[in-house]
């Protein structure tokens, strides 16, 4: 089957709440002018000139433009032919926006047709937008002895400063723009969709930018961090997050309390900073903090937790050697003191006391 990610796709619809625990947030790019009806998504640096889909609109006006970022990339950009919360994700059906000549028939397993992204970025504009465009380059050429390429002479100083750019080939209040944004990964081939309505009508135009997998902008880290982060009580949250900030001061007298709570233990991850006290101890280079933490710790040091994917792991006393900045006289003899096993009493010695 050709590639179509549903989940994806349907992640448009969630609201800012659903968006925020996917890592995801809404960025409006501004208001599309369709005056043909005729769309076109592709790198506006590179292939202005290209085709509009085979399908048209026949809506006319300005129609809302966003993207979903997340992990610091745009993941979708989606131009809205009818209002958000008018459509039921469940009444639509997804169809690969396609050029003429192009059919889904030839497609392989996960393959799909895409617009080739060379400049690091995509738009959407009207046909006529792009018109308007070759005649802004044309004249730009014609009267500028230096012109360098629309990027150079005309947009770079609107894409420089910000990675969305409302951009208006023949000027402020002319018919036509162009809605510029930054395209996922950069350079790559990237796929678009329409969603269709029970009566086949578009409601929705979305690029995909392969940023993320069913609508979640998570890795494996993240979903790990926020399922710890959900399993801890209010209380234990606190408390932790209490330890973390007396071991990151060195507040040896306000971590006894604290531990001695039961709440918050000293080999458990702070969720704030991502690491336990005894780490934040040894960071932070507090020889105090880390002697109450390390006296609270029930038998030999402990690994780390490991919380976060890791090569191989890594004991207390490798992170302290490891980190740069030499560590307080006496840290590392305390991290390996802590590291051996306590003697036990000889057979005889066990046996008369």
């Amino acid at each position: 089957m050709a590639y179509l990610d549903i989940d994806n796709l349907q992640s448009i619809f969630f609201d800012d709440e659903a968006l925020r625990a996917r890592h995801l947030q809404r960025q409006a790019c501004g208001a599309l002018h369709l005056t043909s009806g005729r769309i076109v998504a592709c790198d506006p640096l590179v292939q202005p000139e290209r085709e509009p889909f085979t399908r048209s609109v026949n809506g006319r006006g300005a129609f809302p433009v966003e993207v979903l970022q997340g992990g610091g990339r745009h993941a979708l950009a989606v131009l809205w032919l009818r209002e958000r919360g008018s459509l039921q994700p469940s009444d639509l059906h997804w169809e690969a926006a396609l050029l003429e000549g192009q059919s889904q028939d030839e497609l392989g397993s996960d393959e799909f047709y895409g617009y080739p992204v060379d400049a690091g970025v995509g738009c959407f504009m009207d046909a006529d937008g792009a018109k308007a465009m070759a005649e802004r380059e044309a004249r730009e050429s014609a009267t500028n002895p230096e012109y360098v390429s629309y990027y150079d002479d005309v947009l770079g100083a609107d894409l420089a400063s910000a990675d969305i750019a409302d951009h208006y080939p023949l000027g402020e209040g002319s018919a036509n723009n162009v809605l510029i944004f930054s395209a996922g990964w950069g350079d790559g081939s990237y796929p678009s969709f329409w969603a269709l309505d029970a009566a086949g009508e578009p409601v929705a135009l979305v690029t995909d930018f392969m940023v993320m997998q069913g609508g979640d902008a998570r890795d494996e880290d993240d979903k790990r961090s926020d399922a710890y982060l959900a399993s801890l009580s209010p209380e234990k949250l606190a408390a932790l997050e209490a330890l973390g900030a007396a071991a990151v001061a060195g507040d040896a007298a306000a971590i006894q309390p604290l531990l001695d709570g039961g709440l918050a233990q000293p080999n458990e991850i702070i969720p704030s900073l991502g690491e336990t006290a005894i780490m934040s101890a040894i960071r932070m280079n507090q020889l105090d903090a880390l002697r109450v933490v390390l006296a609270a710790v029930q038998g030999p040091l402990p690994m780390p937790p490991q919380f976060y994917r890791m090569d191989t792991e890594e004991s207390y006393i490798d992170y302290a050697r490891r980190l740069k900045k030499p560590r307080v006289d006496g840290l590392i003899e305390l991290l390996e003191a802590a590291a051996v096993p306590a003697a036990k009493p000889g057979f005889l010695k066990r046996l008369f006391s």
